[in-house]
């Protein structure tokens, strides 16, 4: 699979929830970098910590590619999606209120030279997120 594929297939399987399969695409030693929640680490550890927690509090949660931006060396692609899920138990220090959020991110990838991901960067606007799932106050 070359990076697009890669890319691609990490969103399907976040789609259907597979935290297993994802992790499954990236190198032993890769991290990721979560900017707006300011989580960084092993995607093993973090990675799986922090989808977990997704996929706890929004079970519908799913994702749309709206597009995929890959190099020609196969080293590195950036994914435009939109997430959306509704909240069904409290995140990020978000009470429940069964609110839903819709919510442009860009994933920024980087591929060692057989394809697996070695580093995922994601960034997305947390002030909509917060104003989607009801929260008006920071802290």
């Amino acid at each position: 699979m070359n990076c697009r594929d890669i890319a691609q297939a990490f969103f399907d399987r976040y789609r259907q929830h597979d935290i297993e399969g994802m992790l499954a695409l990236f190198a032993p030693d890769a991290t990721i970098d979560y900017v707006p929640i300011a989580a960084t680490g092993a995607a093993a550890v973090q990675g799986a910590a922090i989808w977990t927690a997704l996929t706890d509090a929004f079970p519908d949660l799913s994702n749309e590619i709206d597009a995929i931006h890959a190099d020609g060396a196969g080293r590195h692609a950036t994914v435009e999606v939109t997430i959306r899920g509704t909240q069904a138990q409290d995140f990020l220090g978000i009470r429940h209120r069964g609110k839903s959020f819709s919510l442009r991110h860009a994933f920024v990838f980087e591929f060692d030279a057989d394809a697996r991901i070695t580093r995922l960067t994601a960034y997305w606007d947390n002030v909509k997120l917060f104003e989607d799932l009801g929260k008006t106050t920071l802290g």
